[in-house]
């Protein structure tokens, strides 16, 4: 079963994304900000580590600019999804340079979401 951790700062579009992610058959790790985020990377070892990241860019507290920054000092090879409502035309290169697989835009249609992660973890 493909492990997730889906963090983001909305209480709404987090259980979504945990509901229909799980609907589709996937086990899901949730995060309300990066400092969350860190945390379950943290609690879940070397063995439990997710097989993809999906990390909203703006969150409070930490970023998800932030986090992506601290996964590539700690040389975190999982790969990362970053999701914004905010995304502007040099935003998805400055993600990627900083170590995020690809860039989704909100909002996303589930099918291309689902794709996407599938695309990414192989």
């Amino acid at each position: 079963m493909t492990r997730l951790l889906v963090a983001d700062d909305s209480e709404t579009v987090l259980l979504m994304l945990q509901r229909r992610l799980e609907m589709e058959g996937y086990e899901v790790v949730t995060a309300s900000d990066g400092f969350q985020a860190l945390e379950r990377l943290k609690e879940a070892g070397s063995k439990k580590q997710p097989d993809v990241i999906l990390l909203d860019a703006m969150m409070p507290n930490m970023s998800g600019t932030e986090v992506l920054e601290q996964l590539q000092k700690q040389g975190s090879e999982i790969p990362v999804l970053m999701i914004s409502a905010h995304l502007d035309a040099n935003e998805p290169d400055r993600m990627r340079s900083l170590g995020a697989t690809d860039c989704i835009p909100k909002p996303f249609e589930w099918e291309d979401l689902i794709e996407k992660i599938e695309e990414v973890k192989r």
